[in-house]
This record gives structure tokens, sequence and C-alpha cells, in this order.
């Protein structure tokens, strides 16, 4: 597995919250003094800010380790923005920013509240079960902005294949072609891509939606008393099935909260109704995730989730796709 580069982790170490108020005056024309008030907590892909500005407070983020189609994404989220998706507004960004050492910079309004995963320990249980209500409903409002087709297999975002059978083969094609792991990993996504073709290749009437693909709880935003405020960080859209945005989670919060997760599958489906050939796009859905999962947690070299998704991966093989990310939870 290879680590991310060192000199960029020289730089993101060095970062100052001066370095990024200089870079937001660079990003945003005309803002004037912008003051750095306090570090938020590093995420995986990025260090934030809050700063003070003429415009108000904003959170400010470098990206590290976010792949292609910056720029496309953030045009995205934009758009999305536009049509009062429950997302936090963007203000301004530069996919390479002198001041923070030529990465990426996202400037956004600041909201006053604090993340799910933060707030969770100190929430009422039935509290956090209506933010998982509230959740599934702005998921739901994200999927029912309108979209132009499928994305492409790089980005996403650009002109895709027409059907989703047809996108689901393009990703497999282009992971297969790019990844550099060993062989008996490379083995298991064959197999992988074997099955998750045939499931899909009957998943022709399936339409995309934008999708936020990384809905867990650092990144849905509550007020001090839990209720629900907006989903957070849109840095992996994607012009895909919607049923996407039910794989995470479902693995990364739902497996030990089955009233978390009966409460997100009530509010999407109050909003948007439930999705038809759940169990063929829920199958197909989690395949591509962790099959794509496999090859970035290669790449990042975190062992701890390469060996979780491999495990899990290895089970939906075995089960022809029919273990899925919610089998268990509907089971209870």
């Amino acid at each position: 597995m290879s680590e991310m580069p060192f000199s960029v982790c020289e730089v993101i170490s060095e970062l100052t919250g001066e370095d990024v108020a200089v870079g937001v005056g660079q990003v945003v024309a005309g803002i004037g003094e912008v003051r750095p008030l306090r570090p938020l907590r590093r995420g995986r892909n990025h260090v934030s800010w809050v700063m003070s500005s003429s415009r108000g407070l904003l959170v400010c983020k470098v990206l590290v380790g976010v792949g292609t189609a910056l720029v496309e994404r953030l045009a995205e989220h934009h758009r999305l923005c536009e049509h009062h998706a429950p997302i936090v507004p963007l203000v301004a960004f530069a996919e390479s920013c002198p001041a923070v050492g030529r990465l990426p910079l996202v400037v956004l309004d600041y909201l006053e509240g604090i993340d799910a995963e933060e707030a969770a320990p100190s929430l009422d249980p039935a509290v956090m079960v209506e933010v998982m209500r509230s959740t599934g409903a702005a998921v739901a409002r994200l999927h029912r902005v309108p979209v132009e087709g499928f994305g492409d297999a790089v980005t996403g975002l650009g002109a895709g294949p027409r059907t989703w059978p047809e996108v689901v083969e393009q990703r497999i094609r282009h992971l297969l072609a790019t990844t550099t792991m060993d062989s008996g990993s490379t083995a298991l996504l064959r197999s992988a891509s074997d099955v998750v073709c045939e499931v899909a290749a009957e998943l022709t009437m399936v339409r995309p939606a934008a999708t936020h693909l990384d809905v867990f709880l650092p990144n849905i935003l509550v007020d001090s008393e839990g209720r629900f405020l907006r989903l957070l960080d849109l840095e992996h859209l994607r012009w895909v099935d919607p049923v996407m945005d039910f794989v995470k989670p479902a693995m990364w919060m739902f497996e030990q909260r089955p009233s978390w997760a009966h409460a997100f599958a009530e509010g999407y489906a109050a909003v948007a109704g439930w999705p038809d050939t759940w169990e063929q796009r829920m199958s197909v859905a989690t395949g591509l995730e962790l099959i794509s999962g496999v090859d970035y947690w290669a790449r990042v070299n975190a062992r701890d989730m390469f060996d979780d998704y491999s495990r899990r991966l290895h089970g939906w093989v075995s089960s022809g796709g029919s273990e899925h990310a919610w089998s268990r939870i509907q089971r209870e």
C-alpha cells in the first residue's frame, strides 16, 4: 500500500490559521480582513478553520487526497445550493491556492452547530433517532434535485453512459485498470466485479440523482439541542443510483443501531418514496462501495479500513451479492 507523499504531509502539518486566512483573501475577491478564530477537528481529507470576515463567519477547508474532478464537484455543490438542497452554502473555492502550498482551498458559510459524531454522546437516544429521521429526509431532498444523467466513470459528474448497468461496467473497468494491489486482492476484485456486473445487468430502469456518497455522523450537522441542520462535506458527489447513499449509513452508523436505520428509512420514504427493485439495487450499491473502498484504502495505506472492507467484500461475493449492507437490519 502507498502512503500520502511526504511533501504533502509536510505542508499540511506546517499550515497555520494565518496561512489559510491569507488564502481566503486570494480566493474570495474583496473579502477584506480575514482572521482565524479556531481550528476544527481534522478530517481524513481536510484541515479546517473557522474564520471571521466582513461577510461573517466562514469555514475554510484545505483539502488533501480528494482525487480528480474537484472543480466539477464544487461546481455541483454550488448548483445544489441554488436548488435549496440541505447542504452548507459554498462561498468560493480554488483548486490550487498559493498561500496553502498550492493545495485546494474551499470557503463555506459558517453555520452554528456541531457534527453528529461529537454531539451523539451527550444527546438522548430518542433525539438521535430523530436526527436519523431528519437525515434520511435530507438525503431524499438532495436526491430530488434534477440532474442531466449518469456521470462518467472517472468524475461521476461528466456525461456518462445512458443506463445504470453501463455505468457500473464502466466504473468497474476503470477500477480494475488502475488498481495497483497484490495478486490476491486483485483476484478478489475481479470476482466481485463479475458479481456486481451480473446483478446490475437487469437494472436498466434506475434513474440517476446527485448522490452524497459519504453520509455518516461526522457529515451531519446538528444544533445544540440535536436538531438536524445540514449535510456536510460533498467532496464525493456523483450522479449515480441514489441507493448508493444507503450503503455507508448502514455500514458505519446502523449495524448496531436498527432504530436509527428504521428512522432514516422512514424519513427518506416520506419525502421520496421507497426505491423500486430495492434488493438488487442495494446489492449493486454495496458491491460498488466495497470494491471502490478496497482499492481506495489500499492507496491511502489505511490498513484497518482495508482489512474491514476486504472482509466485507469476501462475504458479499460468497453470498452472490445477496448479503448487502442492509441485510441484517432488515432481518431485525
